[in-house]
């Protein structure tokens, strides 16, 4: 049972936290992630061209509208709840309430390992910060 409840808060916190926050930074530059090709695909490999590439690529006015709507969707709520966290107690029981200082607490370490690896990167990967993973999903 517990396997399932962890696979529903994975699913519901962090995981939708790294889709639904890395869309934007992937999807700035149109050919990482066009909305939609404006030809079907090339047939033959080998045989295209960067004017075809251009071809595929869908109209100005159509990505800035996507990318208006990723700008939108892609940004923490102004109200957000870090993950494992309340905005009024929900536990009153003492082990209850011990239990979520542990979860906290190892969020914490996992906050910590996540910010020294990501120091030491070029390119770093914030998506899964416990720090911007929301407690839940809302829109």
């Amino acid at each position: 049972m517990s396997k399932f409840v962890t696979m529903i808060i994975f699913n519901c916190s962090a995981l939708h936290a790294a889709v639904n926050f890395s869309q934007l930074d992937f999807a700035l530059w149109t050919p990482n992630c066009p909305s939609f090709m404006s030809r079907p695909p090339p047939q033959d490999k080998g045989r295209v061209t960067e004017e075809d590439i251009l071809s595929f690529l869908p109209d100005v006015g159509s990505s800035v509208r996507v990318l208006a709507v990723l700008t939108t969707l892609s940004q923490p709520a102004l109200d957000c709840v870090p993950l494992c966290h309340y905005k009024e107690p929900v536990f009153a029981d003492g082990a209850h309430c011990r239990l979520v200082a542990q979860v906290q607490a190892r969020l914490e370490a996992i906050s910590d390992d996540i910010t020294q690896r990501n120091s030491q990167l070029e390119l770093p990967y914030p998506y899964l910060h416990p720090g911007r993973i929301e407690n839940s999903v809302a829109v």
